[in-house]
Parts: structure tokens; sequence; C-alpha cells
């Protein structure tokens, strides 16, 4: 696959709300920590769009809770710094699919280490990947993408996020 061809990228609703909470829970008291947010999330949805398995440690192919697997389907998890946040709270994750036959990325839930060590309870995550895969329980991608990549490597960008989101403003 060559890196000039696009992943569409869509939204579950869990991941809407899920990052909902998260800005909310996180950055309530720390609006410039929000906007750092905002614009990482920008960040990982432009490499998913060009780069859908992202090497370690960024992201790594995930198991699929037990019975739940799919045809044509893999399930992923992005691992990356929260801005301005430490400790559990700090060490951001996204779990995502990637539908191989339509060339999509599903977000699927955004979490901190500090409310699921590894990740969300399988029972949990089998029934929302089975809506999400059967129902096309989906909302296509917001505004994330206003601007188009900037060329750079997902490795490139990973390393600026690393380097830069630890730091306040």
């Amino acid at each position: 696959m060559k890196g000039s061809e696009q992943f569409h990228i869509k939204l579950s609703n869990k991941f809407e709300r899920s990052q909902e909470e998260l800005s909310r829970v996180r950055y309530r008291k720390n609006p410039a920590g929000l906007v750092k947010f905002l614009e990482l999330i920008q960040k990982l949805i432009r490499i998913l769009s060009v780069a859908p398995r992202p090497r370690p440690p960024l992201g790594h192919f995930e198991q699929w809770p037990k019975g739940s697997s799919r045809e044509g389907w893999e399930l992923w998890k992005l691992e990356f710094k929260m801005p301005q946040l430490q400790g559990a709270s700090g060490q951001g994750r996204l779990i995502y699919l990637l539908d191989i036959t339509k060339q999509e990325v599903v977000l699927v839930w955004i979490y901190t280490h500090a409310e699921f060590e590894k990740r969300p309870p399988d029972s949990s995550l089998k029934r929302l990947l089975r809506k999400i895969i059967e129902d096309d329980e989906v909302l296509e991608e917001s505004n994330y993408l206003a601007d188009n990549g900037d060329g750079e490597t997902a490795e490139n960008k990973v390393g600026e996020n690393k380097s830069s989101d630890s730091q306040g403003t």
C-alpha cells in the first residue's frame, strides 16, 4: 500500500462521548491543556489517515475480546502522552478498528491509564465492537481534519508529540 492512499476516518459514538468526558474531567480547569489535547487528537487522526498501522511505541495490534474478531477487520491501540497531565492520567490510549476492505479507520474509545490499566473490560469492548461493525454505529469524520497533513512522517510527528506535550504553556 502506498503512502499516498488515504484511509477514511470515522468516529464511533463512544469515541465522541469518551473524548468529551476526558476533556471535561482532565482539562476542566486547564483550557491551555485542553487546546493541546484537541490538537493532539487532530495529529493522531492525520497520522492514522495515512499510516493506520503505526509502529511501536505509538501503536500496536490489539487482541480481540474472545469471540469478537471479524474477517477484514483489525483491532489496534495507540499509546501516547496526554498534554499537561502526569502520572497514570498522562498516559493516553486510543482503541480503533481498521476496516481493510473499505480503507476506513473507526475510532472506538479514548481513555487514560488512570481509567483502565490495560483497556476497558472485554465484555464492554466486545459489545461495543459488535455494535460498531454490525450496526455501523459511527459518525462521519468531523472537522478534525480541517487542514490537510503537512507531509511529515508518523515517526516525526510522534517524536514532536512526545517532546513538546509534557511541557505546560
